[in-house]
């Protein structure tokens, strides 16, 4: 990852900003918690406009994200199409990169959490019975 990774990111919501597609955009990860090290990625998580044609989307995103970052050391999620159990655990952590639309992304967040908070007891319970740990 680049020294000056910090100052990139302006570089990156910028290309997030420019995207007609891209609604909110969000930081999580070991950089948004400010716990970076040598081994760290820029893990950026977006909801689309339309998800259509998402995989060739993706790629194409990811490709301006990593010309504007100066590294391929991104994790890009696109939360449209993102399970709720790595949707939620995003959510619980993240910075606000962008955000084009406040009441859309208040929605999404809201029933998000609802929905991830009732995966999150039925895998506690999974867990707790499989493994032992959990609860």
């Amino acid at each position: 990852m680049p020294e000056d990774i910090l100052s990139k990111i302006a570089e990156g919501n910028k290309v997030l900003l420019d995207d007609d597609n891209v609604i909110f955009a969000y930081l999580f990860g070991g950089l948004a918690e400010g716990k970076v090290t040598p081994l760290s990625d820029i893990d950026i998580a977006v909801f689309l406009k339309s998800a259509h044609k998402v995989a060739e989307y993706k790629l194409g995103l990811f490709e301006r994200l990593a010309d504007s970052l100066g590294t391929c050391e991104i994790d890009l999620v696109i939360l449209n199409t993102a399970p709720i159990s790595l949707t939620g655990r995003i959510l619980q952590k993240k910075q606000i990169l962008i955000d084009k639309d406040p009441p859309r992304r208040h929605v999404f967040e809201s029933v998000s959490f609802r929905k991830f908070f009732d995966f999150k007891k039925k895998e506690d319970m999974y867990f707790m019975r499989r493994y032992g740990i959990g609860g």
